[in-house]
């Protein structure tokens, strides 16, 4: 074999090597650029889904939140992708930015909803659930306590606030004419008898004038004990 024949023979060789070197590097790179475009696939779904829940609270009680912080989050990457595909830096940088809107909202819109909702419970007052029918009472307690669950969830999303709403509408509903004056005591002399074993002797003249007053008495019945 000359001295040609083998210097040829090594740069061939030499060439095929590069070749498979450039062939790796370059998987490697669209493998990268997909893990990066993933990551950022993620955060960009969780930010979107706290944009959606910040635009349905504002529909449904007017409160408003800063969500500028997203557009900012997506120019930021697109910004740096005009030039080609965006290097491993651009890419962090736009998780993080998404990543640190999603947190800042999702902290914005726990506090601004709890303190709407807790303010719309307090505007009922349960002792007037007293003055409905006992299937009516069930369901309007039902209803609170939902409300008062749904206030308090750590983490708000568009479920918690339209089921919220719903319940809200309803119980406003069922209260629509019930006396606003209702006594708490009312409430609670209802609760007793609810819970059974209460004798005649053991009501006053004061809670059956209670019961009458707000039309309760004939909801119960008096049956002699057997023994």
């Amino acid at each position: 074999m000359s001295n040609v024949t083998v210097l040829e023979k090594s740069q061939e060789l030499q060439n095929t090597v590069r070749s498979i070197a450039e062939s790796q590097k370059e998987r490697d790179d669209q493998e990268r650029v997909l893990r990066r475009i993933d990551e950022v696939r993620t955060a960009l779904q969780a930010a979107m889904v706290q944009q959606r829940t910040a635009v349905l609270l504002h529909e449904r009680t007017g409160l408003t939140l800063d969500v500028s912080g997203f557009d900012t989050a997506r120019a930021k990457l697109a910004s740096k992708s005009r030039g080609g595909l965006p290097g491993d830096r651009a890419f962090v940088d736009a998780r993080r930015a998404l990543e640190a809107f999603t947190s800042e909202l999702s902290t914005s819109l726990r506090q601004l909803w709890k303190s709407w909702a807790t303010a719309r419970i307090q505007e009922v007052s349960p002792a007037r659930f007293a003055t409905l029918n006992p299937d009516e009472r069930r369901e309007a307690s039902g209803l609170y306590d939902s409300m008062k669950a749904k206030a308090n969830r750590p983490k708000v999303d568009s479920a918690s606030i339209l089921a919220f709403c719903s319940d809200h509408d309803t119980l406003l509903a069922l209260l629509q004419h019930a006396p606003t004056d209702t006594p708490e005591g009312l409430l609670e002399l209802i609760n007793r008898l609810d819970a059974g074993g209460v004798t005649l002797r053991e009501l006053t003249d004061a809670d059956i004038a209670l019961l009458r007053a707000y039309d309760q008495d004939n909801w119960y019945t008096v049956t002699r004990k057997a023994n």
